[in-house]
């Protein structure tokens, strides 16, 4: 399995660089977001790509990332984010 590094010195969010995942990887890194009270807490968003087709039901799994969420008085202060292609 090929890993690109997606790290930042400015970023530090947790992130994966997996270009193929499957079930024990999913469940092995949303593990590692429990870990932490930010992590275990956040809620969970799943972002489609642009442009893609109406007719298009199924994706792959490009990014899993927890970020800080930016909205005011959100329940929630942290964001597990699923980035699909």
């Amino acid at each position: 399995m090929k890993k690109i590094d997606l790290s930042s010195p400015t970023d530090k969010q947790l992130k994966t660089g997996y270009l193929n995942y499957n079930t024990s990887m999913v469940v092995q890194l949303l593990q590692n977001f429990c870990k932490s009270p930010e992590g275990a807490n956040a809620g969970v968003m799943l972002v489609l790509p642009d442009g893609r087709s109406p007719m298009q039901k199924e994706f792959n799994i490009k990014e899993i990332k927890l970020v800080e969420n930016k909205l005011i008085n959100a329940a929630e202060k942290y964001r597990c984010v699923i980035l699909v292609e």
